[in-house]
């Protein structure tokens, strides 16, 4: 009776906590959709531009296989790919559709790995399926935004490891330099206040992934001084790692002068929120519930926002260890606003890259991250988002899907008792019919097959990983697999999972997080290192997982523990 009530008291805990983690995602409603797999691209590719020009699905740039930087597009028709040669090759360049219809392209990576930046600029034409070039940027640049204000003409700023500046483009073949900025910053937001302004601010610098947050954000204004917004100390804007058009995230109208976007934001202890512009204004957007960061045990991480302004919908994609991936919808129109959270299945071919919104209301994936830069994908996916698409599952609240859960294990676990308790009641049963010499040789042999061996066992395979890791640096592969640590110590993953376990109580992540954190301390500690160079250095496959894991694991920020 003993084990049953133990293993109730132990399920009514761990359901509790999962539930005390999130205790105002109360209201959010969750759904399963289904996601369907399109033809995939011609060229795998990540670092790319998607949109839709002349009515087609489309991508610009990007590199591919082996981290080649892509001199290629694609436009879905007829049910399949069709590739067209670009003048130039875009990695972490950017793609500006133009009210003209043409498609403005230029800057990225001059080299294969993300290395350096270029000038290049050209014409993509949807309606004729090709390319011209015709000149060049005032500065060369990768990683950085670009927005079309009145007449045509695109304000550019923003570079990766290499001077900022604000530059205009006229709308026709002519870059030129505009003005110095408060702040260097790599792909921020430039949003439009008015018809003939625009305001820019990220929460990254010009080294593009960077572990050191500045104290306060400085908003730089193309007319106009550069101002403080202390909102965004608190919740500072997400931060990407390839070119970004802002105006995914605008939900005014600018025919009124509306000019408003809706930004997804994150504090200091990783919850995600949303702020609202409304001209050079910012302030917090209420919703209904926070946004949930966990979902049955299985942790969100998000990357990319995107409006459906027909719908008055907004959504940021995440992903998560599972593979599946979630959609969080903001019915923005509604205030507070109501959160829907949609997951899928778990998927192997897909990865973080930027949505765009079709024109049944659904959001695209095409290509994106793989499980490194040298392996994207070629993969497109639908995810059916559309609110009056046919839903697979009932909306379920965190707290009422625990419940369903405890009571099917309590059931379980009073089976399991009466199985074990009727077993124990036989072998007593027989026990007593044996004479005392055999009972006494009986409970010794029991005695001694209790005797504790998989505690050493465990403690051995332990010392053996630990010293794999010290001595052979397996944490600074940050594609590290549970599967490849298991086959160096000779043992299988589950063996090898259970282990870390029972003895360091985490997961096996968190268990390699750790000796990545404690080397990135060390490179820290030298006086001349920066924390945005020592994330790649210490295993970490991105800066925001570096940045979760240091502050989860020391309880600070890595500039914090630097300077501290």
């Amino acid at each position: 009776m003993k084990l049953f009530l133990t293993c109730v008291l132990f399920v009514a805990m761990l359901s509790f906590e999962a539930t005390a983690q999130q205790p105002d995602t109360v209201g959010c409603k969750m759904m399963r959709i289904e996601a369907e797999q399109l033809p995939e691209l011609n060229i795998p590719r990540y670092g790319h531009c998607t949109f839709f020009a002349n009515g087609e699905l489309t991508v610009i740039g990007g590199h591919t296989t082996g981290f080649v930087p892509t001199a290629t597009a694609e436009y879905f028709s007829d049910g399949a790919w069709h590739t067209v040669h670009t003048v130039y090759a875009h990695d972490h360049g950017i793609a500006v559709p133009m009210k003209s219809g043409k498609v403005l392209v230029c800057g990225g990576a001059n080299e294969p790995l993300g290395i350096g930046q270029t000038y290049t600029a050209e014409w993509y034409d949807p309606a004729t399926h090709t390319c011209e070039g015709f000149g060049c940027m005032d500065m060369k640049r990768s990683n950085f935004s670009a927005t079309e204000i009145d007449s045509g003409r695109v304000v550019i700023v923003g570079n990766w490891f290499k001077d900022d500046g604000m530059e205009l483009f006229d709308g026709y073949k002519t870059f030129s330099s505009l003005k110095e900025v408060a702040a260097k910053r790599s792909c921020p937001y430039i949003l439009r206040t008015d018809k003939d302004n625009v305001m820019i601010f990220s929460s990254l610098d010009t080294k593009h992934i960077s572990g050191i947050r500045p104290d306060s954000i400085i908003v730089d204004q193309l007319n106009g001084e550069p101002f403080h917004a202390p909102l965004l100390d608190e919740w500072r804007p997400l931060a990407y790692d390839i070119p970004q058009m802002s105006e995914r995230c605008f939900i005014g109208n600018e025919a009124t002068g509306d000019y408003a976007y809706l930004l997804p934001v994150e504090n200091a202890e990783g919850q995600i929120g949303f702020v609202k512009t409304q001209g050079t204004d910012f302030s917090l957007f209420s919703t209904i519930c926070a946004v949930p960061m966990v979902f049955q045990g299985d942790s969100i991480l998000y990357h990319f926002p995107i409006v459906d302004r027909q719908r008055g919908r907004g959504y940021l994609v995440g992903f998560s260890p599972s593979k599946r991936v979630y959609v969080l919808c903001v019915d923005y129109t509604e205030r507070p606003a109501p959160l829907t959270l949609y997951y899928t299945d778990p998927m192997l071919a897909t990865g973080p890259t930027w949505p765009v919104v079709n024109a049944d209301g659904n959001l695209i994936l095409v290509g994106g991250l793989g499980d490194s830069n040298y392996n994207p994908l070629k993969s497109v996916v639908v995810l059916r988002v559309h609110p009056d698409a046919p839903l697979l599952a009932a909306p379920a609240s965190f707290p009422w899907l625990w419940v369903g859960i405890i009571v099917a294990l309590v059931v379980v676990f009073f089976f399991v008792y009466l199985i074990i308790y009727r077993a124990q009641k036989t072998t007593q049963h027989k026990n007593d019919r044996v004479d005392e010499h055999d009972e006494a040789n009986e409970t010794d042999e029991v005695a001694d097959l209790a005797t504790p061996t998989t505690n050493e066992a465990d403690e051995e395979l332990l010392q053996h990983v630990c010293q794999l890791m010290e001595e052979q640096h397996l944490y600074l592969n940050s594609g590290l697999k549970l599967s490849d640590v298991a086959t160096a110590a000779g043992c299988n993953r589950n063996t090898l999972s259970a282990c870390i376990n029972n003895l360091r109580h985490c997961s096996f992540s968190q268990f390699v997080n750790m000796y990545r954190v404690e080397h990135a301390k060390q490179l820290l500690g030298q006086p001349d290192t920066r924390a945005s160079e020592v994330w790649m250095e210490s295993g970490f496959a991105n800066e925001t997982t570096f940045f979760r894991a240091f502050k989860a694991i020391v309880g600070m920020t890595p500039s914090e523990w630097k300077n501290k």
